[in-house]
């Protein structure tokens, strides 16, 4: 059988013989993977956002995110502390070009001959 994705040939699995596409290599396996959850989320548009759109099943989230920062705090500061060098790196970054977009926006623009 030919993989669709990479083209080469391979032995398809004893119980998907007629069904399996995709040969068994982990690029070929994430490709067919991302195209199925393509596929799903074309058949089904709304199932993420029809909860998010929901008020109580907002409050719940809300809570049970809260909840959970709560009694996690010990992870939460680990993570911080392990990860600080490189969000001051990000934020220092990020900073300039929201600064220089803000020049940009408050430069007057000079007319065009």
């Amino acid at each position: 059988m030919i993989c669709i994705y990479c083209q080469k040939e391979f032995e398809p699995s004893k119980y998907r013989r007629t069904k399996q596409r995709a040969c068994g290599d982990p690029v070929c396996q994430r490709k067919r993977q991302r195209d199925n959850l393509d596929s799903w989320q074309g058949r089904n548009p709304l199932y993420y956002r029809i909860k998010r759109m929901d008020p109580v099943w907002r409050a719940k989230a809300r809570q049970r995110a809260k909840r959970w920062r709560t009694s996690h705090r010990d992870r939460i500061q680990a993570y911080r502390a392990a990860t600080m060098d490189q969000y001051r790196v990000y934020m220092r970054e990020y900073m300039r070009r929201y600064r220089a977009t803000i020049r940009e926006k408050a430069a007057p623009s000079l007319p065009k001959e």
